[in-house]
């Protein structure tokens, strides 16, 4: 098979050259950080195509797709590129399901979700819709239909079942698949329709997939069965960096693919990112799990700065001295595009945030929306703005903050009410607050509730003239308006996302407030990041060029790289996460925030988080920073794996 235009070659190393020329039956890529992965794929996806041969190229994300369809766009002509598809396996199972089945629709809006659950009876069992649909999720993506799902010998496992039944015949009624339907309707498609499943196989002689170590069950299943008659499968990825255990990935296939006799393996150990210094920390760091596939690093730069590691009081101190350090960088020439900050939860970003903002230092958040806006923040913001004194008037009690506060937390007020309120306040020439006790309610939900926030609003205005300072306010309305309670079970304004824990938000806003005398100040510092983002977001519609900080967590900065990268909150607690199961996961984590730096690497832990005393991270106990590399892998020492059922169909 001859090769794509050889001056796309150039600069490969020997490893790479040979997984690019590789050319018929099955391979396996094992890709450290910096290796030269995405290089490799697309040359061998352009090489391929060159000559006249469709294949397919699978991505675990479709930003990653776009990214590389650019790539071969640069090296194919158009009717070349006509021959790849480039695509996440979502993408293609939706293609397939829309020519193969009924009409349905797409359940992509997530409140529509949640009251489909709620229709389905998921209120009522423990944890609620959200805890409800997480945990059918990763049934789905463990392989399991609600038509196969064997629950155990509890009454809680039972019951999610039934629920589980009826939630899929509400969305039968309505013809909805979820994304999590789309992989499953495939795999089943796949394994009850040889005629069907062949058709598709035979659009793909050659089939890649990148980032295979975050592949579940189902969708290696699916991978696998395109590439059974031809066997041209290549699996590339690398089990450091396998993040997504809790959604379901299944690390082993890639494992057993590997081993496989018939299966060419191809190690890229080669790092050209990093300096020595930091490729030293990540190997001494990754080397504590001994699960793992042991792949020999090869640092190919120089030994650079030293790793600098920082202990801190707090995540305000943190935020303080990252600031400080990256004006220094950028004083003496560093673009702010070139510096990240990774961090372990979202949570920890608001502290960056403010604390840039008031230092003049422009970020970009990646990260889900605004933490400010975030429902349970809001909440405590919006009792901060009623209790402040106006800046302008110097007066608080504002009746717009009062009648915003009338359902939070949720007192049954009815929805007519605050209307009613601006109406008879005005009649009787008077603010709304000093008619809440004599207000004629049109009901008697109505009535006691506004009973208990006038009560609720009086301890507060009591209290506040006491409190020592911002956080000391939040910390009152919390107690006095059971305000966590009504958080935790609240089911609107849930994100289904990772780290979305309402709870560390809210005492993280507490937290925060403490650095601030009086609210007043702590709401002048929330407002100076909401107006910087306004500003960013308005040169952006402007399509002007930003010069900013990347602030994003250790899952969003998967397959990115900065000159300098500020590691922050390596404590107990944050990293490990305090709902850790898989330590081997959270140790992962870290190893990928760790080799996202090129040039400059800086760590550093916290000794209090939110409401917590914390420790350093178990994961800097005895790092050997200046420890030798590892030998190369010796394949006859690699223990044996378990048969693997998926693997039937390719090898058999």
């Amino acid at each position: 098979m001859a090769s794509v235009n050889s001056r796309f070659l150039s600069g490969l190393n020997d490893i790479q050259l040979a997984a690019v020329l590789h050319d018929e039956g099955p391979c396996a890529v094992f890709a450290g950080p910096g290796s030269g992965k995405t290089r490799v794929v697309t040359l061998r996806a352009a090489r391929i195509a060159s000559q006249g041969i469709p294949l397919l190229v699978t991505t675990f994300t479709t930003e990653a797709a776009h990214e590389m369809e650019a790539r071969l766009n640069g090296m194919l002509s158009v009717g070349e590129m006509k021959l790849i598809t480039v695509s996440t396996l979502h993408a293609l199972c939706l293609r397939v399901l829309k020519a193969e089945l009924p009409a349905f629709k797409l359940l992509t809006d997530p409140h529509q979700q949640r009251s489909l659950a709620d229709l389905a009876g998921a209120r009522d069992i423990e944890g609620g819709s959200k805890a409800f649909l997480s945990q059918v999720s990763l049934a789905k993506n463990m392989g399991s239909t609600h038509k196969s799902y064997k629950p155990d010998d509890s009454g809680g496992d039972r019951e999610f079942a039934r629920t589980w039944r009826a939630y899929e015949k509400v969305k039968a009624e309505r013809g909805l698949f979820d994304f999590d339907d789309l992989i499953l309707a495939v795999r089943d498609l796949f394994a009850g329709n040889e005629q069907v499943r062949s058709r598709y196989a035979n659009e793909f002689k050659f089939i890649i997939v990148d980032e295979c170590q975050d592949m579940n069950g189902p969708q290696f299943a699916i991978t696998l069965s395109l590439g059974r008659d031809h066997r041209n499968v290549m699996l590339v990825g690398d089990l450091d960096q396998s993040l997504y255990a809790f959604r379901g990935a299944d690390a082993t296939t890639f494992r057993a693919f590997a081993n496989h006799p018939t299966t060419r393996v191809f190690e890229l150990s080669h790092n050209y990112r990093s300096t020595q210094s930091i490729m030293q920390f990540a190997d001494s760091l990754i080397r504590q799990d001994t699960n793992r596939h042991p792949l020999p690093f090869q640092a190919t730069r120089d030994e650079g700065l030293p790793v600098r590691w920082l202990r801190l009081n707090d995540a305000d101190d943190e935020a303080e001295e990252t600031a400080q350090e990256i004006l220094s960088l950028h004083n003496a020439g560093m673009p702010f595009s070139d510096i990240a900050v990774l961090f372990r939860v979202n949570a920890q970003s608001e502290a960056f945030e403010r604390i840039f903002a008031a230092h003049e230092i422009p970020f970009a958040s990646k990260q889900d929306g605004d933490f400010y806006a975030r429902r349970e923040v809001q909440g405590l913001i919006t009792y901060l703005q009623y209790l402040a004194p106006d800046e302008h008037t110097q007066t608080a009690y504002a009746d717009e903050w009062l009648l915003a506060l009338l359902n939070v937390p949720d007192r049954k007020i009815h929805r007519d009410v605050p209307q009613q309120l601006i109406h008879v306040a005005q009649l009787r020439g008077r603010r709304v607050r000093e008619i809440l006790s004599d207000f004629p309610a049109p009901d008697l939900r109505s009535f006691k509730g506004i009973k208990l926030l006038a009560d609720q609003l009086a301890q507060l205005e009591a209290a506040v003239p006491q409190c020592t300072n911002a956080g000391h306010v939040i910390a009152k309305v919390r107690s006095i308006t059971g305000y966590d309670r009504w958080i935790q079970h609240d089911p609107r304004g849930v994100r289904e996302q990772e780290d979305d824990d309402r709870i560390v938000n809210i005492a993280r806003v507490e937290e925060a407030a403490s650095h601030y005398n009086t609210a007043a100040d702590y709401l002048k510092a929330v407002r100076m990041v909401r107006d910087a983002k306004q500003k960013r977001r308005k040169d952006r519609r402007a399509h002007k060029q930003l010069d900013e900080v990347t602030l994003v967590t250790g899952h969003g900065a998967k397959g990115l790289e900065w000159k300098v990268v500020f590691a922050v909150g390596w404590s107990e607690f944050i990293l490990p996460h305090r709902k850790a199961v898989n330590y081997d996961e959270e140790r992962r984590i870290a190893y990928v925030i760790a080799t996202r730096a090129r040039d400059r690497l800086y760590v550093s832990s916290i000794d209090r988080w939110n409401d917590a005393i914390t420790a350093p991270s178990r994961f800097l106990t005895d790092l050997n920073l200046v420890s030798a590399l590892p030998p190369p892998r010796d394949s006859a020492n690699t223990p044996a794996e378990q048969p693997n059922s998926l693997l039937g169909g390719l090898f058999d």
